[in-house]
């Protein structure tokens, strides 16, 4: 239950930022329990609220960590959001304290994250005079992405 309303909220949201992304401004048709059910209203984001990502704070933690990393991107010009960035190690093994090079007795290993992500799925609807109107849908999927790296000691199998 907690799933469906977390993805409602998120299509619902993702939906709105899609909408707005020329005008910031987007009409939106309410729902019940509102006491305006069928009412379209009409929304106007403020970009001044949503959070800002400092990307030096970023790049700064990965060229200090043992393990350092460089992030790439990806974009899919269907999916919500666009853009997804990707931790790539830039070491097999992990930095020495002492410097010097890479610590043997360690290795650098990518740390994994699953986020929630929207798909926009075309849908073809035909108005009453028979034309074609361009329409979509949100299909909700996952996908794992590399947030970081870090050190781990080798797993070691041992041999019978």
């Amino acid at each position: 239950m907690l799933l469906v309303l977390r993805a409602s909220l998120v299509l619902g949201l993702a939906a709105l930022l899609h909408a707005t992304k020329k005008d910031r401004a987007v009409s939106v048709k309410l729902g019940n329990g509102t006491g305006l059910k069928g009412k379209t209203v009409r929304l106007v984001l403020d970009p001044s609220v949503q959070p800002q990502i400092a990307s030096r704070s970023a790049s700064s933690i990965s060229n200090l960590s043992l393990s350092p990393w460089t992030y790439r991107d990806t974009c899919v010009a269907s999916r919500l959001p666009m853009r997804l960035s990707h931790a790539q190690c830039l070491t097999s093994g992990c930095l020495s304290l002492q410097g010097g090079g890479e610590d043997a007795a360690l290795e650098a290993k990518p740390i994994y994250y699953q986020v929630l992500v929207l798909h926009r799925v075309p849908r073809r609807r035909h108005n009453k005079k028979g034309e074609s109107k361009a329409k979509y849908d949100f299909r909700l999927g996952t996908e794992v992405i590399t947030v970081g790296c870090t050190c781990v000691r080798p797993s070691v199998i041992p041999q019978k």
